[in-house]
């Protein structure tokens, strides 16, 4: 029988916007006070490397756009698993139909790969939303995204759930 904190948490994984809104509304487990850092530079768009171009995400109800430091770029279009410790996967979600106007850039969601046993059971990975433009980080923990990126198609990727 799953606990009331599990079925909170699986609603407020459900989508980006969703969690976002019940983060700052109800407080689920592991949201961010917007004291913590984001796992990013702001410069990540000169320093990352482009591994998915802009494109519609059901998931995720916006427009996206994937962006990967350099320890982990080559693997993630290499197809490799697992994808480095220290990989930080960067997803930028625009509202409009296009990635080219950052004033349609209203959240980032991002993962970075931590040291084994950090959350062996989904892949040791460390999960944030980031609001744009403020970089205020308003959900943050390792399960944050685990809803959707558990299912077995994201687990054979190294919990990435779609290809470059």
């Amino acid at each position: 029988m799953k606990s009331t904190s599990f079925r909170r948490w699986r609603r407020c994984a459900a989508a980006p916007l969703a969690a976002i809104a019940a983060a700052i509304l109800t407080g689920c487990p592991s949201s961010g006070d917007g004291s913590a850092e984001a796992f990013f530079p702001e410069n990540y768009r000169t320093a990352f490397t482009l591994v998915r171009d802009c494109r519609n995400s059901i998931e995720h109800a916006a427009t996206v756009r994937v962006w990967v430091n350099a320890i982990g770029a080559q693997a993630y279009l290499n197809d490799a698993n697992p994808l480095p410790v220290g990989t930080i996967v960067v997803k930028e979600q625009f509202s409009g139909a296009a990635c080219d106007d950052d004033a349609d850039l209203f959240l980032w969601s991002v993962m970075r790969k931590e040291e084994a046993g950090f959350d062996s059971q989904d892949g040791d990975w460390n999960w944030q939303d980031v609001s744009a433009p403020d970089r205020r980080v308003v959900v943050s923990g390792k399960t944050s995204c685990i809803g959707c990126h558990g299912r077995q198609e994201c687990v054979e990727r190294d919990y990435m759930c779609t290809a470059p």
